[in-house]
């Protein structure tokens, strides 16, 4: 294309960012008018990739077991057997601990999910029996606080007979005869649905060759970033990358042996303190407990009416030594585990876990403090990185009071 005159130049960029701005318009109206078909297209190539996405978690949150196991057990034993073969020891090593990792994670969920699932169908069909006495037990109770107020005493009874009735009705027509085929769907459900055993299956393959050869994946990913992008930003992005594996790795591990403590620690209270459906209460406190902030109270408040329900004393003690827990696990037990992975205040927190959940359920609510995280450290470092080249301070504190008592702020105005 020949290039214009000089007097024509800024009309000719004009017109040629114009007709872009067109161009981009019109492809947006066309994927916004067809949401439906992109969304179908988008939703078959996750469906393609979901053995990835399956063999990239599970290698993920098994990999440093791998490299631990590596180093205290494998490694050592295999450079007695190897002596002066350090490259063929540490591949038997890392074939090893990949094995053995992974056949341990089989065992150990198998193993929960067989102890707990009939534990807690127990636990349904006990409170599906006990309902009508447990009802007894909080019309008595109703009545004594009220017993000063009649009107009051009967409002409270009409009500909760109200409640009850349909909670049991709930039980023993809805829940009860699906939870007694909960194995079977489990089992029969899940060996039937050949293609979600198939990505199982194909995404615990994945993950063993990602696990056995993370090292070689991670050199090649570096590999092409330094191709693509200058040396000081490729070292930029790996060092962001570097720290988002930081965060996102303490966080999530954290919180699982965290939410595990404490799913044990309220199996032990709960035992101590004579409080009924202790293995139901405590898988849902301890599985509750992954989601931040939230997490707690979507698990202890079903639980304390589920012991209310059954004793109303023992609804309040349950009450009184879950909140005593949480205090523990939130000063004490969680910042030991967590350390300062997160760096956010409260408010940065609850916003995070709203905005990703809203948008990714479940999922982003466990994500969205990691994610945030990272993304709250990289403006805070822009923000500092551009305030230092107009020498102005970067602490917060220095900010503080009045927009127009700039002279409390020592910078260089023509910087």
């Amino acid at each position: 294309m020949k290039r214009p005159e000089k007097q024509y130049e800024k009309y000719w960029y004009a017109g040629l960012t114009g007709f872009f701005v067109i161009v981009a318009a019109v492809i947006v109206y066309v994927i916004v008018s067809n949401l439906s078909g992109v969304g179908n297209v988008i939703s078959k190539i996750n469906s393609a990739l979901m053995p990835v996405y399956i063999g990239v978690a599970v290698a993920y949150l098994l990999s440093p077991l791998v490299d631990k196991m590596d180093r205290h057990v494998f490694i050592p034993l295999w450079n007695k057997i190897f002596k002066n073969k350090e490259k063929k020891a540490e591949r038997m090593a890392r074939g090893c601990s990949v094995f053995v990792v992974l056949v341990m994670a089989l065992l150990v969920l198998f193993g929960i999910l067989m102890l707990v699932i009939p534990e807690i169908i127990n636990s349904i069909t006990s409170l599906a029996k006990s309902l009508p006495g447990y009802y007894t037990n909080v019309k008595n109770w109703g009545v004594h606080i009220f017993k000063s107020n009649p009107e009051l005493a009967d409002y409270f009874t009409r009500v909760s007979k109200g409640l009850f009735d349909k909670l049991l009705d709930w039980l023993q027509n809805d829940l009860l005869p699906n939870s007694d085929k909960f194995l079977a769907v489990i089992t029969d459900g899940v060996v039937n649905a050949t293609s979600v055993l198939l990505d199982l299956f194909i995404g615990i393959i994945i993950s063993i060759y990602l696990m056995a050869g993370k090292e070689s994946f991670c050199a090649q990913c570096k590999k092409m970033i330094f191709s693509i992008l200058p040396v000081h930003k490729a070292e930029h992005m790996l060092s962001i990358l570097s720290e988002t594996h930081g965060v996102f790795a303490k966080f999530i591990s954290g919180k699982i042996i965290d939410s595990l403590i404490v799913g044990i620690l309220t199996f032990i209270i709960m035992n101590i303190a004579g409080i009924p459906y202790t293995v139901l209460i405590s898988v849902l406190i301890g599985v509750t407990n992954i989601i931040p902030f939230f997490g707690q109270y979507i698990g202890i408040i079903p639980s304390a009416v589920l012991v209310f329900i059954a004793s109303p004393s023992k609804g309040v003690l349950f009450l009184v030594l879950i909140i005593i827990l949480m205090q523990f696990d939130g000063n004490v037990l969680g910042p030991k585990i967590l350390g300062d992975s997160i760096g956010l205040k409260s408010f940065w927190i609850l916003f995070s876990i709203l905005f990703f959940g809203s948008l990714f359920g479940i999922l982003g609510m466990i994500c969205a403090v990691p994610v945030f995280a990272v993304i709250y450290r990289m403006v805070k470092r822009w923000c500092a990185g551009r305030l230092a080249k107009k020498q102005m301070p970067t602490e917060t504190e220095c900010y503080f009071g009045k927009a127009a008592d700039h002279e409390k702020i020592d910078y260089n105005e023509k910087g």
